[in-house]
């Protein structure tokens, strides 16, 4: 039995691509109407797992010109945007519950790093039904403090390692017994980082031939087959 899940989220547990492609949409319809982007633009820097700041920088006509004052303005109105028509959009996927339950029935940890903000992935998983799975401690975002986008290991190394030797012990992040769950190239390289097993999720965002270049330990086609995975 593993001693430690770490999840990544979007694309991973959530189906969260429709509501940050509209969000990006309507981000741009707000700020800068005359520029909205291409599905497949936006598309691509989701499958690399970008974050926002990047993100926009990228798509903005005139990406030299994108200032730290200009970065804070988008991603400001991104969020909220997110909050009132972005959530409704977020679906688990199928097999999520019975994954995190079967987790929780073993008294494995479970944690979630992601590109997204904290609060945003609790109302995600507030609004599925899949709130107190995860200990809020254990659920890193964007701007928690330490925390640096993957693969950087820092998330684990600086932010989950200090809570879970104080919560359980050293035992729990001995590398062998970590499982990390997710769909990018950054994902599958971030558990490189840290040591620990890493199980690609062939059916999120991430550039399939980069990923399968990177050669997983474990690929699975839905949550129900990362089940069987934790059991063996």
């Amino acid at each position: 039995m593993i001693s430690l899940a770490i999840f990544d989220f979007d694309g991973t547990l959530f189906d969260t691509h429709e509501s940050i492609s509209q969000t990006i949409k309507l981000t741009f319809e707000a700020l800068l109407p005359t520029q909205i982007p291409l599905e497949a633009e936006i598309y691509r820097l989701i499958a690399s797992g970008a974050g926002l700041a990047d993100t926009f920088k990228t798509l903005h006509p005139s990406p030299d010109e994108y200032t730290p004052t200009d970065e804070d303005e988008w991603i400001e109105k991104y969020r909220a945007l997110y909050s009132t028509h972005g959530q409704s959009l977020i679906k688990a996927f199928p097999g999520a519950k019975d994954l995190l339950t079967e987790l929780n029935s073993h008294k494995v940890p479970i944690a979630i790093v992601s590109n997204k903000g904290v609060a945003a992935v609790k109302t995600a998983l507030e609004r599925n039904n899949l709130a107190g799975y995860v200990p809020e401690d254990l659920i890193i975002g964007d701007k928690t403090p330490g925390a640096k986008r993957k693969p950087d290991p820092a998330s684990f190394v600086d932010v989950l390692a200090p809570v879970l030797r104080e919560r359980y012990g050293a035992g729990q992040l001995e590398p062998e017994k970590v499982l990390v769950v997710g769909d990018t190239v950054a994902d599958i390289q971030f558990a490189r980082n840290i040591g620990s097993k890493v199980c690609w999720c062939r059916y999120g965002y991430g550039d399939r031939e980069a990923c399968q270049e990177l050669g997983a330990d474990f690929v699975v086609d839905s949550l129900f087959e990362v089940v069987g995975i934790i059991k063996a």
